[in-house]
C-alpha cells in the first residue's frame, strides 16, 4: 500500500513538471516533407502574439526493423524565421534506439519521439516559417515526421 501511495506521489509530481512541456493547447500538427540529403521541407504558419507563449515540438515515429541504425544519433537545427528575419533557433538530436535485448532492460525501447524546439513570445501577427536542416548527413529513418505548435503555453514551461 505504502507503495502504490509513493508511486502515485511521484507519477503526479512527474505530471506537473510535464506540464511546462506539453501545456497549452494544440493548434496545429503539420506533416512535414522530407528533402533529398536530409531535413525537411520549411513550413510556414500564421502566428499571432495573443497566441503566446507558443511551443514548436518535433515528433516522430523511428523505423521498424531498422537494427542497422540502433545507438545512431543525427544533429539538427531548427530556425524560425518572419519577413527574411531569424526569430528564434535551437539545435536537437534524434537517436535511434537500441534493440531491445543489446539494451539489456526490461522496458521495450521507444517506437517513437516527442522533442520540444523552442518556446517563443511573439511580437508580432506574420506569417511564419520553420526550417528544419542536419547538422550532420542523417543516419536515422524516421517515419511520420510532424511538427506539433501549441499555444497559449504556462509561464512555468521550460
Amino acid at each position: 500500500m505504502r507503495a502504490r501511495a509513493c508511486a502515485a506521489l511521484v507519477l503526479t509530481a512527474l505530471l506537473a513538471a510535464c506540464e511546462g512541456w506539453f501545456g497549452g493547447e494544440e493548434a496545429a500538427r503539420i506533416p512535414l516533407q522530407p528533402v533529398a540529403g536530409g531535413g525537411f521541407e520549411p513550413v510556414r504558419i500564421l502566428l499571432r502574439p495573443q497566441m503566446n507563449a507558443v511551443a514548436f515540438d518535433f515528433t516522430a515515429n523511428f523505423a521498424w526493423g531498422r537494427r542497422g541504425e540502433a545507438g545512431r544519433w543525427d544533429r539538427y537545427r531548427a530556425t524560425l524565421s518572419a519577413g527574411g528575419r531569424m526569430v528564434q533557433t535551437a539545435e536537437f538530436s534524434v537517436n535511434s534506439p537500441e534493440p531491445e535485448d543489446s539494451a539489456g532492460s526490461r522496458s521495450p525501447p521507444p517506437n517513437s519521439l516527442r522533442q520540444l524546439l523552442f518556446v517563443v513570445d511573439l511580437r508580432a501577427e506574420d506569417e511564419y516559417e520553420l526550417a528544419i536542416l542536419p547538422l550532420q548527413p542523417p543516419t536515422v529513418t524516421l517515419e511520420a515526421p510532424q511538427i506539433v505548435v501549441r499555444i497559449n503555453v504556462p509561464a512555468g514551461r521550460p
